[in-house]
């Protein structure tokens, strides 16, 4: 063998070898190239967007720093500094705790200013006998103020604003008392007690006054309309809440603590940051998730995997019906001609010992002529179809003398079978291609006779029905199951008792069939037969009334 051939071979070889694995494995790998990509587009939004959230948490936690210090400041230096000064020249030159009233009516417009976060006053004497002053009427209040001054004198001492401010909880409520030492002496003290209601107005004076984050971080935006803030005295209740509620989940929160002689201490501050200013804030913003996208993108993908997989196995089950078909094409032709080819060469040889033996010889070559015949028109019939180039050319005919015409040409190729035939035709006109019509019937009978028993009985009939023609071949065969009625149209399909049986068969007769009833514009199904066969029904519009005069 040349070098040449060898080379053809192989090549041939290649060709032949299955390219569907190939296929699969690149596809799969596409498929996992994009989860991949996915996971890594995922994963930098990701990364992207928590840098950004903790950039983001990081100003929330500046504001709430800065909110605690500028709080605690103005309620400290506009507020409990002239307060305890005012209160302290009033104890001092009238030697006695003053009425509200009073008070209020001889302080200057600061100290007036600051009354309003006064609820009480009192004054404590420690000398023999003690004594407390007291202008509110809280027995609770009052029996406090009496057993827990004695244990404050030793942090009075201490106290860097000269006061000392206490948070106690009194019936469940907390409460908060500012006190300080008349003339630095720590055996007679006075006092206010915080209206913790009145803070609120305060709160919001301090975040009013400037922004929490300084401007040039937002391009000269105002940043406190970013920002939620919520105050929270020591019982947990807030105190004061911004316009802008915390509702956000970037936030912050910060103890008032020491901050100012520790005036608030017990108090906390929440300061979240509204995420639509992130564009403002964060360069490039706050990204948003892509994980619906990348998660459609990925459905696709698989998507696409799934139907090139069933179009590979479609494929591939079509190559094997193919080669089935030309595998049975090959076998249905072979045995006409073989039998053509074995009586013609019997006739030439002079073979013949009587006329009888000469006629049967020229009757099975017609009958073998017929039936290679009707093979190759059912196989043009069907090429045609599959490339959408068959066209009929219907005329009105009596459906009557075409059907006995038709079945009369039939006969002798069931002659062998021993099937007899029972036509009731009934007259009437029908648009029909008369080749058309012929292949339709000859591919039932066929079918009736192939799969049907010997000495059966094949019933033909044309008759109407509902305005319609309606063409029926019934025989006495094993019937077709319901499950399967729809399905023997399809082609190359043969019922499961059939394909291994060694009844021949292309699988493509009955897809003829429904193909020429469609282009009739009529419908084709199959139904159980009057004696436990089955009954193929060819259903064909009537022609109208002006073309049925023939």
């Amino acid at each position: 063998m040349s070098m040449a051939n060898r080379r053809d071979q192989k090549k041939e070889k290649q060709q032949r070898r299955p390219r569907a694995p190939f296929i699969a494995a690149m596809l799969l790998s596409s498929l996992v190239l994009t989860a991949v990509l996915a996971w890594q587009a995922q994963y930098a939004a990701h990364s992207h967007r928590s840098i950004a959230e903790g950039v983001l948490r990081d100003y929330a936690a500046l504001a709430a720093d800065e909110y605690v210090r500028r709080a605690a400041n103005q309620i400290g230096y506009y507020g409990y500094d002239p307060l305890i000064k005012s209160l302290m020249g009033h104890v001092q030159t009238l030697d006695r705790l003053p009425t509200l009233p009073g008070f209020r009516a001889e302080a200057d417009d600061r100290t007036r200013a600051a009354l309003e976060l006064v609820r009480d006053l009192f004054l404590v004497r420690f000398d023999s006998p003690a004594s407390l002053l007291y202008t509110g009427n809280d027995p609770e209040v009052k029996s406090w103020l009496a057993n827990d001054f004695p244990h404050r004198q030793a942090e009075l001492q201490k106290a860097s604003r000269g006061f000392l401010t206490v948070h106690p909880i009194l019936g469940d409520q907390p409460h908060t008392f500012i006190y300080a030492p008349v003339n630095g002496d720590a055996t007679t003290l006075a006092g206010f007690e915080l209206a913790t209601d009145a803070l609120e107005g305060w709160f919001q004076s301090a975040f009013q006054r400037a922004p929490l984050l300084p401007p040039s971080l937002a391009k000269g935006n105002d940043t406190n309309a970013w920002i939620g803030l919520t105050v929270y005295d020591p019982g947990g209740q807030p105190v004061f809440r911004s316009i802008h509620a915390p509702s956000y989940d970037l936030e912050a929160e910060r103890a008032f603590a020491d901050a100012y002689g520790g005036i608030l201490r017990g108090m906390r501050v929440v300061a979240s940051i509204n995420p639509e200013a992130a564009s403002h804030l964060v360069i490039g913003g706050l990204p948003r998730s892509r994980l619906p996208v990348l998660l459609g993108l990925l459905a696709v993908a698989s998507g696409l995997l799934a139907a090139a997989v069933l179009q590979i196995r479609r494929e591939r089950a079509l190559t094997q019906l193919r080669s089935d078909f030309v595998a049975r094409v090959s076998h249905e032709l072979r045995t006409p001609l073989t039998q053509i080819r074995m009586f013609a060469e019997t006739l030439l040889l002079n073979r013949v010992r009587t006329s009888t033996e000469q006629q049967r010889a020229l009757e099975i070559i017609d009958k073998e002529s017929r039936r290679l015949t009707h093979l190759v028109e059912n196989i043009l019939q069907f090429s045609r179809g599959d490339r959408g180039t068959l066209t009929l050319a219907p005329r009105p005919r009596n459906l009557a003398p075409l059907v006995s015409e038709f079945v009369e040409d039939f006969r002798p190729l069931a002659h062998h079978d021993g099937t007899r035939f029972k036509t009731r035709l009934e007259d009437m006109v029908v648009p029909v291609d008369e080749d058309a019509l012929r292949q339709i019937l000859l591919n039932l009978l066929d079918n009736a006779i192939k799969y049907g028993p010997k000495n059966q009985l094949v019933s033909i009939a044309t008759l109407r029905v509902n305005g319609t023609s309606q063409i029926r071949v019934e025989d006495q065969g094993p019937g077709i199951p319901e499950s399967e009625r729809e399905r023997i149209w399809h082609r190359f399909h043969r019922l499961e008792r059939d394909a291994l049986s060694p009844t021949d068969g292309m699988g493509i007769g009955l897809t003829v069939v429904r193909d020429l009833v469609a282009l009739h514009g009529g419908r084709s199904w199959v139904e159980s037969g009057s004696e436990g066969g089955s009954c193929f029904v060819i259903e064909l519009p009537m022609a109208a009334p002006e073309e049925r005069e023939l």
